[in-house]
């Protein structure tokens, strides 16, 4: 019987394979092919610190054959990454006047130039390590960290190596020089380094220079979170992933066997551990790769839109107290966001705000708002989840100085996450009454991801919303689940068996003859029984169709098994972050927003809200937008029954969503 799922890891590397394809499509400018290979390598690097290391050390045949599989994908997919940036992408920067270093002869005023940056600013961060013979010496590479493994002969003619860091944390990556003879000039720190190495070892002959570097597991979990200190253990851990085990050893692919084998066991290496890889390591670098010709060579500026019902409004309030609000971001501005917790910060009516923080900006307007709001009298409660991977100490820093400010904090509750992204302000009408007003998302409370995230936020003042929304940070605050869920779907509640039910509800009126369909956007799937339920609707007739960005575990078009369900994935611009349920329901559509992909860990071990769109109007402004991506046929692919991706063969006229949406929003959206 042919396989019905795909692992989870190599349905992520099909994935990632989206996004090296679109760096290799020259119908998307210069730049922004760049910016796919940095999000590609960026992508990869947490790949190793998160996913690798389970399965590496897992010596079952399975898992040995699947570890084998994706390290052979992963050198196909980093072959194509060269091939892409020595072939096109330096030609193009050339054909563009722009030239960059990369070992060819550095021109003498430029040399000059660099030596000048190289003795002010970058030895001030040059750390030499020289490698030993004693067998008691530990060796150790920083996690993420890059380094240059340095064969010398010293006066004696004898054979030395030592490794030093680049400090490409401290200072830019690429560096622009000056500008000579209408051309432009860029070199990497790696470059400046190697080419004025013989600052750092003036006494020694500089036989080679090769680029290495080390991935660390990152992926840790937390044992017994019932008793201690849960946020003392998550800082320990924190500080665990600096020392974690080896997950990858990138080392330069010119590098000759004996230095392989020296680093090998100068850094106690396992050979899974040791991956061939480029000359320069960390290329998500690239992401502040200059630009000299800018705005040239970049895509198009799509400013984001105003929305009129807020924009025709001093109050955000009275614009929710009129009908519900959606908006659609990037497409609109965030402002309005930010302008909710503004005004409840400074408005005397506003009494009471709550908020679920899972990821915020570095410099978060939202949680000064907070800040405002609890110096301003406002009784202001907000859950921090402290365990969101990699955010941990931006959240614990932000939960400080909230707690700081007078702003009750409720922190990470054992065994769970909240992935919620969910605020209620209570505002005072009279004496005897309050009113709540409520926001919801898909994506999170940061205002700097959501100028790149495709997501949904939605207002409301209506009560079906709000006290399910009270209930939700009522079980935050208490632990307890005393009460059931109305309107809203809340994982850990009531979302999986509802979704499960909606599905069975599709089977139950296709069988009846009914009109049936179900329409599921998310960022991953591998839930089991999802994935099982999805499989019998297919079985029973039902057609259904899938946008995952990421993880797929479920395979579509398997004759007997899946071949009702469609499954695609949208690779754009912008990150498509927004998860949508929809089901026909016999023609009267339920159509829900939520925070959660179909994933075990969003609907077994987190706190998610998914909420309902029941305004037609708003109902109309999601299926125009789905239909957009539905009609794609220049950044969709499908997903076959092996999970692999395949470009739609379309001869019609170029469509693409995410242009199409931001189009029709800013003609059609009036209120």
């Amino acid at each position: 019987m042919k396989t019905t799922v795909i692992s989870s890891e190599l349905s992520w590397l099909y994935f990632n394979q989206c996004i090296i394809d679109e760096a290799a499509d020259v119908t998307n400018p210069l730049y922004e092919r760049i910016k796919f290979l940095a999000i590609f390598s960026s992508n990869l690097d947490e790949f190793f610190r998160v996913k690798v290391n389970h399965l590496a050390s897992d010596k079952s045949t399975r898992k040995s054959k699947l570890f084998n599989t994706i390290l052979h994908e992963i050198n196909l997919q980093q072959e194509q990454f060269g091939d892409i940036w020595r072939t096109q992408i330096i030609p193009e920067l050339l054909q563009n006047n722009i030239i960059v270093y990369q070992g060819q002869p550095i021109d003498t005023c430029h040399l000059k130039e660099i030596g000048r940056y190289f003795k002010s600013e970058v030895l001030s961060f040059i750390q030499i390590v020289f490698i030993k013979n004693e067998t008691d010496t530990i060796y150790f590479l920083d996690n993420r960290r890059l380094y240059f493994l340095v064969k010398l002969k010293n006066p004696e003619n004898r054979f030395e190596y030592a490794y030093i860091n680049i400090p490409s944390d401290k200072l830019d990556r690429f560096k622009l020089l000056s500008k000579k003879d209408h051309t432009n000039y860029i070199i990497s720190l790696d470059e400046i380094i190697k080419s004025c190495s013989h600052f750092i070892f003036a006494n020694y002959t500089i036989v080679s220079c090769f680029a290495i570097k080390m991935n660390r597991d990152e992926d840790y979990e937390i044992e017994d979170e019932d008793s201690g200190n849960l946020i003392t253990k998550i800082k320990h851990k924190i500080k665990e992933r600096k020392t974690g085990l080896p997950t990858r050893f990138l080392y330069d692919t010119t590098m000759p066997v004996e230095d392989i084998v020296l680093c090998k066991n100068t850094f106690q290496l396992k050979k899974r551990e040791m991956v061939s890889g480029g000359t320069h390591h960390n290329l998500f670098d690239l992401f502040k790769f200059p630009n000299p010709l800018k705005p040239k060579l970049q895509g198009p500026n799509y400013p984001a839109l105003e929305h009129p019902a807020f924009e025709n409004s001093n109050s955000v309030f009275d614009v929710i107290d009129s009908k519900n609000q959606l908006l659609h971001f990037p497409y609109h501005s965030y402002h309005y966001v930010l302008q909710f917790f503004n005004q409840a910060a400074i408005d005397s009516r506003v009494t009471k705000i709550k908020v679920t923080l899972y990821r915020i900006s570095t410099q978060s307007l939202i949680a000064n708002a907070l800040i405002s709001a609890a110096k301003n009298g406002k009784k202001v409660t907000v859950f921090v989840e402290v365990k969101a991977r990699f955010d941990e100490n931006n959240n614990l820093y932000w939960a400080h100085e909230m707690k700081k400010a007078g702003i009750k904090i409720i922190y990470s509750m054992p065994n769970l996450k909240v992935h919620a992204k969910i605020a209620l302000v209570t505002m005072k009408i009279d004496a005897k009454t309050s009113k709540e007003y409520a926001y919801m998302a898909t994506g999170n409370f940061n205002e700097s991801t959501a100028a790149i995230y495709a997501d949904h936020g939605f207002f409301t003042a209506k009560k079906n919303y709000t006290s399910d929304i009270e209930k939700v940070f009522r079980f935050l605050g208490t632990k307890e689940k005393n009460s059931e869920m109305n309107t809203l779907l809340v994982a850990g509640f009531n979302m999986k068996e509802q979704m499960i039910s909606m599905i069975d509800n599709e089977i139950e009126n296709h069988i009846a003859g009914k009109s049936s369909g179900i329409f599921l956007k998310v960022n991953g799937i591998d839930e089991k029984d999802i994935i099982d339920k999805l499989y019998e609707a297919s079985q029973a007739g039902v057609k259904i169709t899938l946008i995952v960005r990421g993880i797929c575990k479920l395979l579509p078009g398997i004759i007997g098994i899946s071949e009702n369900i469609k499954a695609y994935r949208i690779v754009d611009m912008y990150l498509e972050h927004a998860r949508i349920y929809k089901f026909n329901n016999a023609g009267n559509e339920k159509l829900f927003l939520s925070s959660a992909d179909m994933m075990g860990r969003n609907l077994n071990r987190r706190i998610e809200v998914g909420f309902p769109i029941e305004d037609e109007k708003l109902k109309s402004e999601i299926n125009q937008i789905i239909q957009f991506q539905l009609d794609d046929n220049t950044k969709r692919r499908t997903i076959n029954s092996e999970g692999k991706n395949e470009l739609i063969p379309d001869k019609k006229a170029p469509r693409r969503a995410q242009l199409d949406s931001y189009n029709w929003l800013k003609e059609h959206v009036t209120c």
